[in-house]
């Protein structure tokens, strides 16, 4: 495999940041069905806690209490339409079987706590990310001033 050795404008490089085997390319990358679905929840539960706490300003006697009361209140019932939602399809799937209604909360109480760790997974992987390019342009600034001292 030969991979272009002139500057980023001449033609032959433009043609290479087309290639896929070299790491461009004319798409772009593909989101997994996981993360769509974790994009899709970040997107609704964001702007409702947006609107909570727009309402929790509006009012001017609402204790901390109060505002702990509203958003347990609203992970519940998240919970509760996501284990309806996870009961409704496994009926579908299982039109035979006798689903107890008492595992409904706990399906989506769990669900809930899943699409948190996932979440919790990846912004931890963002994090290291984050931690390691920033100790090596720290290293970068160091060799900087070392070799500014002493040239």
């Amino acid at each position: 495999m030969t991979y272009c050795t002139g500057m980023l404008t001449s033609p032959r490089c433009w043609r290479c940041l087309h290639s896929r085997k070299i790491g461009g390319g004319a798409s772009l990358p593909r989101i997994t069905r996981a993360r769509r679905v974790l994009l899709f929840a970040g997107m609704s539960v964001v702007p409702s806690l947006a609107v909570l706490a727009q309402g929790a300003e509006s009012a001017k006697n609402i204790s901390a209490q109060e505002i702990v009361d509203q958003i347990l209140a609203f992970i519940y019932s998240l919970g509760h339409l996501i284990g309806q939602g996870v009961v409704k399809l496994v009926v579908a799937i299982l039109p035979s079987m006798q689903f107890p209604s008492d595992l409904v909360d706990p399906i989506g109480l769990l669900a809930i706590l899943t699409i948190f760790m996932a979440v919790a997974a990846v912004a931890k992987k963002l994090v290291w990310i984050v931690v390691i390019v920033g100790w090596a342009l720290i290293l970068v600034r160091l060799i900087l001033v070392i070799v500014q001292n002493y040239v």
